[in-house]
């Protein structure tokens, strides 16, 4: 099983799927959120889409801003300028003074900033009314207040939607008219609390030049009796030639990475993003009212920094811990039956270990996936000069073929006398193509079929293959003692046939 190419370029390219999804995502994105372009839907009929200075929200530069004051549905804040260490100016939020500079996001502020300077109306849509409370605005759902510099202040009232639910009607405490202005632009007044400017990073990215390699990584869930553990194969000592498979799960199952969704969970852990911050410094109380003090689900991945000029750099560790999961009521329109449907899950890096994050449950792979979901159905493919032996039994015939030497100078001893190398890599190359048809994993299993056993010539534990009837004209496939797949009831009937043809020289047929 040779392929002529260069193992670390082939496991880079392998493993190197890009999501053309993300592209259309943003398109998406920027298309729902764009301004309308068409005519204003006030419900009272009287707006105007002209341009005019009167739609300017703040007339007159007020200088720099040094707070801003939110209130919204989610709570109240202020937002301050700070100076850190360095002297240089950065936004706060205020009574979170304790939080590190690091996890701000001086970008988010700077957008809400941006978003409430040099403010154009959409519309105006009355002057001066006598009855603001059909706008919403009676009583506001938010408000902003922007403190400058200079003592003087501005603050903005935002009530309800527009018809056309592009925009809502505001106000401002320089007018006494109701405005139409764009609700994406009213986003970080109207939705943010503290907790939104904090960065939601929960490990680092890497692009091809800096990626560190995979090792290993265990999965633990407390609805698992093993956890899932995958370990990186060793690649064979001949440049010219590599392993399929880089990947090897050794538990609960010993079998393959699949190579089509595996990078599903190779890749997850790698620029890990929550959708929000949650707690900053979590007390004893939050981590225990998240779960995080007894965590559901933990997953450990073991990476080496091949680039790292320090050897106390070279091996890294990501760790992340989840807890409870979050979920909401959502009710069958069909059937009106309501029932809780999983949204994320909280948990906790070691890389931001101070900060407790929501994620959604698509981003946690791990809390949600079943054992065998990222399994190859082709299982146990060593190339076959690392092999030391082969054992073959049946209820007809048993036999050892040893293999010496490597690809130039490879000898196969059958029952300790010399065997024809070709009759042998025809019969090895029938093994290995045994893939599995289903997933099975019960403990259940009929008569005995066969049995084949490969050592190593290198420190690997010995790899067996045990073949057993099942009630459905299928044949169930247990790997190290543990039942995992069923195949087809051709492949053992072939198998026999096949050992037989070894064993006397006779002819061996692949497909079955």
């Amino acid at each position: 099983m040779k392929i002529n190419t260069n193992s670390k370029n082939f496991r880079i390219i392998l493993f190197s799927i890009i999501g053309l999804a993300v592209l259309a995502a943003v398109v998406l994105v920027l298309t729902l959120t764009a301004p309308d372009s068409g005519s204003d839907d006030s419900q009272t009929g009287t707006e105007t889409t002209t341009a005019d200075p009167a739609l300017m929200l703040q007339p007159e530069d007020k200088g720099k801003i040094e707070s801003i004051y939110i209130e919204n549905p989610a709570g109240s804040f202020t937002v301050k300028k700070a100076v850190n260490k360095s002297g240089e100016d950065i936004w706060i939020i205020e009574g979170y003074e304790d939080i590190k500079e690091s996890l701000w996001v001086q970008s988010s502020f700077d957008s809400l900033v941006d978003s409430l300077t040099g403010m154009t109306a959409r519309s105006l849509v009355e002057e001066n009314p006598s009855d603001i409370e059909q706008y919403g605005l009676s009583a506001p759902s938010s408000k902003a207040q922007v403190n400058y510099e200079n003592g003087e202040s501005f603050t903005l009232y935002i009530g309800g939607n527009v018809v056309s639910g592009s925009a809502n009607y505001v106000m401002t405490s320089d007018s006494e008219n109701v405005y139409s202005y764009y609700s994406y632009s009213l986003n970080a007044v109207m939705n943010n609390d503290p907790m939104s400017y904090i960065n939601t990073t929960a490990m680092p990215s890497f692009d091809g030049s800096n990626a560190p390699s995979i090792k290993k990584i265990t999965v633990t869930r407390k609805d698992w009796e093993q956890p899932v553990i995958l370990e990186a194969l060793p690649e064979p000592d001949s440049e010219e030639s590599i392993q399929v498979y880089p990947y090897a799960f050794t538990s609960p199952y010993d079998v393959y990475l699949d190579l089509t969704n595996g990078s599903a969970f190779l890749n997850a852990m790698f620029g890990l993003t929550a959708e929000k911050a949650v707690y900053v410094n979590p007390t004893e109380e939050q981590l225990k009212e998240t779960g995080l003090d007894d965590p559901f689900c933990g997953i450990d991945i073991l990476a080496v920094n091949e680039n790292a000029e320090d050897a106390q750099e070279k091996d890294m560790v990501f760790r992340l811990f989840v807890g409870n999961a979050v979920t909401e009521e959502v009710t069958d329109e069909e059937t009106g039956v309501t029932a809780n449907q999983l949204k994320g899950f909280y948990g906790i890096s070691n890389q931001v270990k101070d900060v407790i994050y929501y994620f959604s449950a698509d981003s946690l792979v791990w809390a949600t996936m079943e054992p065998t979901q990222y399994m190859s159905k082709l299982f146990l493919m060593p190339y076959i000069y690392d092999l030391d032996t082969v054992t073959y039994r049946d209820g007809e015939c048993e036999f050892t073929a040893t293999v010496n030497g490597g690809a130039d100078d490879a000898k196969v001893m059958l029952n300790g006398k010399e065997s024809d190398l070709e009759q042998f890599q025809v019969f090895y190359q029938y093994l290995v193509s045994c893939r599995g048809e289903e997933i099975y994993t019960d403990e259940s299993k009929g008569d005995f079929i066969a049995e084949f056993s490969y050592t190593y010539d290198d420190d690997r534990e010995k790899d067996t293959v045990t073949l057993y009837e099942s009630a459905d004209r299928k044949v169930i496939i247990a790997v190290n003692g543990k039942n995992i797949f069923k195949t087809k009831w051709n492949y053992a009937t072939r198998l026999l046939e096949n050992a037989q043809a070894y064993l006397n020289g006779g002819e061996i047929v692949l497909n079955y």
